[in-house]
């Protein structure tokens, strides 16, 4: 059946090319590419003479853009504008054999040293989703690099915490295909909680018919989720093994680049975490479970994201209830 899903992605990045030709594509700010034998970065120019370094780390199933869709609801502009010099670490696709747990953090901390190192001071983190797990991970081996954690809809805490992708994926196959294809994992989402990813999406459109500003941001959300992205087979089965069934990383039992990854290390560090307590697909106990004392930003489900999972990064009212309040917390004010 993989191959199929592979037609179905080939397919749905031609849905989204007609989309973005329509004129709902992503208007990014200006960025250059920084290369690393392990890692990937965009770049964008600071406004600040001496900024604070903030590193994006999107999921590693969809595209990075979803940080800098629209200026009007980018989180990017919104880190320049406030004066931090902004990186977005850009996942490879198609990864090889050899792209796992411990090399995606591995790569993480080579970025974030980097960063420490030109700046010589630590990193902000930033981290949506699976990739604000992934940050976590790293920030608990590396504290010293990571002055401060920001949690976006980022799962710490599996097992019973898990939502409604917990009995998709520990039904999954012990070994996916390699890599992964984006339709596969978007069946996955759909059949988890299809009141969120359809239901959902088309109560969104039909709501924002009278919106232009917010169909707008709906069809862009739309092109970017089309825009498929294939990730490597060997990190998906070690987040399907190691985090969803036996929960490492939140037991204090995960072990990664020969070092002892555990979310209570996170307590050394300030954390943020942005979190929808309405939400099936990462419910706030799965984010907040695992941490003591963190800044928590609700965020409250509107209408014009197409996607509520994305809504805190895309959403109007995110931007401006709870980005210049969580801003404010970044830059200690």
């Amino acid at each position: 059946m993989f191959p199929i899903f592979s037609i179905s992605d080939a397919f749905r990045r031609s849905v989204g090319g007609l989309l973005e030709i329509a004129g709902y594509g992503p208007h990014e700010a200006a960025w250059d590419r920084l290369e690393h034998p392990a890692f990937r970065l965009r770049r964008y120019a600071s406004l600040a003479a001496n900024p604070l370094p903030v590193l994006i780390v999107p999921a590693p199933i969809k595209r990075a853009y979803i940080f800098d869709l629209l200026p009007d609801v980018s989180v990017v502009r919104r880190l320049i504008q406030a004066g931090f010099a902004v990186y977005l670490y850009e996942w490879p696709e198609e990864q090889d054999g050899k792209a796992d747990l411990e090399a995606s953090i591995s790569s993480l901390r080579l970025a974030a040293e980097m960063i420490a190192t030109e700046y010589r001071g630590r990193s902000i983190l930033v981290g949506h989703s699976l990739g604000g797990t992934l940050a976590a991970i790293a920030a608990s081996i590396e504290p010293h690099l990571v002055s401060k954690l920001v949690l976006v809809e980022a799962p710490l805490k599996f097992g019973v915490q898990t939502g409604a992708l917990g009995p998709v994926v520990l039904s999954s196959p012990t070994v996916p295909p390699d890599p992964v294809p984006g339709s596969l994992l978007d069946l996955a989402s759909v059949v988890a909680a299809p009141e969120e990813f359809v239901v959902g999406r088309y109560r969104d459109s039909f709501t924002s018919l009278l919106d232009p500003e917010a169909l707008a941001i709906h069809l862009a959300v739309i092109r970017w989720s089309l825009d498929e992205f294939a990730p490597g087979g060997q990190l998906i089965r070690d987040v399907i093994q190691l985090l969803y069934r036996e929960d490492r990383f939140a037991r204090n039992e995960l072990h990664v680049l020969g070092r002892s990854a555990r979310s209570d290390a996170l307590g050394k560090i300030p954390v943020a975490a942005i979190v929808d307590h309405a939400s099936r697909v990462v419910p706030s106990s799965s984010v907040l479970g695992a941490l003591k004392h963190p800044s928590i930003f609700p965020y409250e489900p509107e209408v014009g994201v197409a996607l509520q999972h994305v809504g805190p990064l895309v959403g109007r009212q995110a931007h401006r209830e709870i980005w210049p309040k969580l801003i404010d917390w970044m830059c200690g004010r």
